[in-house]
């Protein structure tokens, strides 16, 4: 049981420190940039288009280009966005559904 026990704080103190902090910014993110996507390598990619990125140390955000990823069978892609909160502007991540 202590073996168990002990096993388990080991996890919780590893693992709590891989866990995501949400960042609130007070600043809302710049408009979308008008970008010219670059030749499709092929049926199986998809095309994630830019995005605004925060950039802590300049304290100000930075434009992450769009670019080309390969599909996942079966999935479907949910593209990321800046969602506007009480507490302030937060970036909701991608992810394949």
């Amino acid at each position: 049981m202590k073996k168990t026990l002990f096993a388990v704080l080991i996890a919780i103190v590893l693992f709590s420190g891989c866990a995501k902090k949400t960042v609130y910014l007070r600043v809302a993110p710049p408009d979308k940039k008008t970008e010219i996507r670059t030749e499709n390598p092929g049926a199986k990619y998809l095309w994630v288009e830019g995005r605004w990125q925060w950039n802590r140390k300049k304290g100000k955000h930075k434009w992450i280009p769009g670019h080309w990823i390969k599909k996942k069978e079966g999935k479907i892609w949910i593209a990321g966005s800046w969602e506007r909160t009480r507490r302030g502007w937060i970036w909701v991540e991608s992810y394949w559904k």
